[in-house]
């Protein structure tokens, strides 16, 4: 199915249907333009199934190229997210829920012609952090800050105080 860029999502919920695979970044504009390098991939997992009401779960994984906003170097941030949307079949049925009640907030009209790959990169683009940093242990401007500490300026005035 990953040839397959829309699918009939109310018929793939109601089946039970699975797909998964890997889809390159290349396939994704607005996701290229956010990462530092073409070569990567997203790995995807896409569920459906009827509990009460029909939906859509998607999980995504993969290793991107981001730029950290601390030494502005290149790093490999993991991403590992899942979502879930319920799906109605009319505009009625829609406003009929009480969505937060329900705990229905990601939910939306079933679509015979849905794109699947507009929805995975949206999640992803919507995952990725919003100033990329390195774990504390392998940003080098930290490591530079830890090794170039300046003499605290108060350290003389204490010095001062403690002769008179």
């Amino acid at each position: 199915m990953s040839e397959q860029v829309v699918i009939d999502s109310l018929a793939f919920a109601q089946g039970n249907s699975v797909s998964s695979g890997n889809i390159s970044v290349e396939k994704l504009p607005r996701l290229r333009e956010a990462l530092m390098a073409r070569a990567a991939n997203v790995s995807y997992v896409i569920e459906g199934g009827v509990a009460v009401r029909p939906y859509l779960r998607l999980k995504l994984s993969g290793d991107l190229p981001l730029l950290c906003h601390r030494c502005a170097q290149v790093f490999s941030w993991h991403l590992d997210t899942e979502c879930q949307v319920w799906l109605a079949q009319n505009v009625d049925e829609l406003a009929a829920w009480d969505r937060e009640a329900d705990g229905l907030a990601d939910a939306m009209l079933a679509e015979v012609k849905f794109d699947w790959q507009a929805w995975l990169e949206e999640e992803v683009l919507l995952a990725l952090p919003v100033s990329p940093v390195h774990p504390d242990d392998g940003c080098s401007a930290i490591a530079e800050q830890g090794n170039n500490e300046r003499p605290n300026p108060f350290a003389a005035l204490a010095a001062l105080k403690r002769q008179h």
